[in-house]
């Protein structure tokens, strides 16, 4: 199954406004109702979570690379 490991703690640290920290989080939260629309799931996998697709041919056509 596809996957890479999400880790949210980067994900505003480069941030140096509350309103690019709001922007960074409305687009982060669109492409994650985007994923969840597509097929996309959270999966909780040694203390990491993963956000994984069945399909390897759906998840690579978001850019993502599989996880090995």
């Amino acid at each position: 199954m596809a996957s890479f490991t999400w880790n949210e703690s980067t994900l505003s640290a480069d941030c140096g406004t509350l309103e690019d920290m709001a922007e960074r989080f409305e687009d982060t939260a669109a492409l994650m109702r985007r994923l969840a629309q597509t097929g996309f799931a959270i999966k909780q996998q040694e203390g990491a979570r993963k956000i994984i697709h069945a399909n390897d041919e759906i998840f690579k056509s978001f850019g993502f690379v599989i996880e090995e």
